[in-house]
């Protein structure tokens, strides 16, 4: 009698337990289908809002119930709903008075077959000059047999620039013409050259101009170069010197294997108080021109990898007086004189890179006044010009050469030849270049026939930025004269800093350091130069 108590007392502590436990979860369950009012809310009167024809309710015709009815704060349709037993998904979507609903953007079509450029209608199309495309009278839809779906446009990306800030050029008729000018300021220690204990330091202003010349046609070809400039010095006007340099090659393509080339050249050079030349120890007045104006007509015949070259040249070398300021006048004119010669050239292409030749070139130069020099030369060249990798370029070639004089107490001029002209790209920053020149030179020194001179310059450019290039240079020129005993070397050195602000402003420094070592006592000297400038290019 006692334990049946006990189970019903302990079956109603399980129940009150459940209960409590979920009631939590049954009132969330009621707040969210609407069935429980929140704390402290008033309890919706849901059964007087769903009678018909009540003032404040809302009829199912789409009549709005008026704000404070007796819904509880719920519309019309989720009281029906709560009524009916109907589930309830949530608040219907709501658009806002006029907005349409998206339109759905329709496929593109598919665009029309084009045919294989093998196939009839491709040949047919190729006739009319024109692809007939659909709803052309000419149209005929090409068989799926014979024809693929369009190739889709690749937009291709900007091409990256090797030397953004290198000048444009302007077209000039039928050539891209590169133009610039150069002002610069400096400072010489030793302008004129001559020994350090008579040296006279003096600042001075440089003006340079040229023009770059280059063609761009399917046929022929043309390219050339000038550059004009005068060093103007304060206190030394007796170095005041003007210089330049230039040529020209035009190529005329008669035929596939036929061409004809022109070409010319002209430079404009100074001797100063340290030349042999110059046999008065006074004080110049001037430096003396050297001018030189050349030209050349040729015509090179291939068969097959071998080509056939045969030039004929004419040349003018003007000598300009020596003035003293004693009053004495050194007569160099009568040295100027007239060179005349022709020369031929084989070559045979081993690989599209490597294309080796042999040279030859007779030679007679006629002076105006000092007859007894007049010569007859001969020089013969081997070499070979390469590409490899487009990393190393160039020419390189060896040869020996001899000039023989009209007068019998002038012995001949004869020794080696060495020329060339490499660029090696080491890195796509970094450029050196390496040129090596040898010439048989005049002279007026009694009893030598003339110099062989040898020439060396080797260059280092760096880009240090895109806008920022800096270059070392060095190098040296080895005057051998024949018949006394004479040798002149001289050494060069310097940096060069070019800073671009656009393509057509460049602002630049350098320094350059000279020595000149003789074995003629008294001539030797050392000078250094400082310049900054700007030069303006287009």
């Amino acid at each position: 009698m006692s334990s049946l108590p006990r189970r019903c007392v302990r079956r109603s502590a399980l129940s009150l337990t459940a209960l409590l436990a979920l009631a939590p979860i049954w009132t969330a369950c009621a707040q969210e289908f609407g069935q429980l009012p929140t704390p402290g809310s008033r309890q919706p009167a849901v059964n007087d809002a769903l009678r018909l024809g009540d003032g404040d309710s809302t009829s199912f015709d789409g009549a709005s119930t008026p704000p404070g009815g007796d819904l509880g704060g719920l519309s019309a349709q989720d009281a029906m709903d709560l009524r009916s037993g109907a589930a309830n998904y949530g608040k219907p979507v709501t658009r806002k008075p006029g907005q349409k609903p998206p339109r759905k953007m329709p496929t593109p079509a598919l665009r029309p077959l084009v045919p294989y450029p093998t196939s009839a209608e491709a040949r047919r199309a190729a006739k009319l000059d024109h692809l007939p495309a659909p709803g052309d009278a000419d149209y005929i839809a090409p068989s799926p047999t014979t024809a693929a779906p369009p190739l889709i446009p690749v937009r291709t990306r900007p091409k990256v620039e090797d030397k953004p800030y290198a000048p444009i050029g302007i077209d000039v008729g039928l050539l891209r013409v590169k133009p610039y000018f150069e002002s610069d300021i400096g400072y010489n220690d030793n302008p004129g050259g001559t020994p350090n204990r008579i040296a006279t330091p003096s600042a001075f202003t440089r003006q340079e101009m040229g023009v770059a010349a280059e063609s761009d046609w399917s046929n022929h070809s043309f390219t050339g170069r000038l550059r004009l400039g005068y060093n103007d010095y304060f206190n030394a006007h007796y170095s005041d010197a003007p210089d330049g340099a230039g040529g020209f090659l035009l190529r005329l393509d008669v035929a596939r294997d036929l061409k004809i080339n022109v070409d010319g050249l002209y430079s404009v050079s100074t001797q100063g108080a340290n030349s042999p030349n110059i046999i008065n120890a006074g004080q110049l007045k001037n430096r003396p021109i050297i001018a030189i104006l050349g030209g050349g007509l040729g015509v090179s015949k291939t068969f097959n990898r071998l080509e056939l070259t045969l030039r004929g040249s004419v040349e003018r070398d003007y000598w300009q007086d020596a003035y003293f300021t004693d009053g004495f006048t050194q007569n160099l004119s009568a040295y100027s004189y007239d060179a005349y010669g022709v020369g031929g050239r084989a070559s045979y292409e081993l690989t599209p890179g490597v294309k080796p030749f042999v040279e030859a070139n007779v030679d007679t130069r006629l002076h105006d006044g000092a007859f007894w020099r007049d010569s007859t030369g001969v020089q013969a060249r081997a070499g070979s010009t390469f590409e490899i990798t487009r990393l190393l370029t160039g020419v390189v070639s060896v040869g020996y050469g001899q000039r023989n004089y009209r007068d019998p107490l002038l012995i001949p001029l004869r020794g080696p030849l060495l020329d060339s002209s490499l660029l090696w790209t080491a890195t796509p920053l970094t450029r050196v270049t390496l040129r090596g020149t040898t010439t048989m030179d005049e002279t007026t020194i009694p009893l030598s026939p003339g110099a062989l001179t040898h020439a060396v310059n080797l260059q280092v450019a760096h880009d240090l930025m895109r806008n920022v290039t800096l270059t070392a240079m060095g190098g040296f020129t080895t005057s051998r004269y024949e018949g006394v005993n004479l040798i002149q070397t001289t050494y060069q050195s310097g940096l060069l800093a070019e800073y671009s602000l656009t393509r057509s402003v460049v602002i630049k420094g350098s320094f350059t350091h000279q020595r000149l070592d003789s074995n003629q006592p008294g001539s030797d000297y050392t000078a250094n130069i400082i310049m900054v400038g700007l030069r303006l290019q287009r």
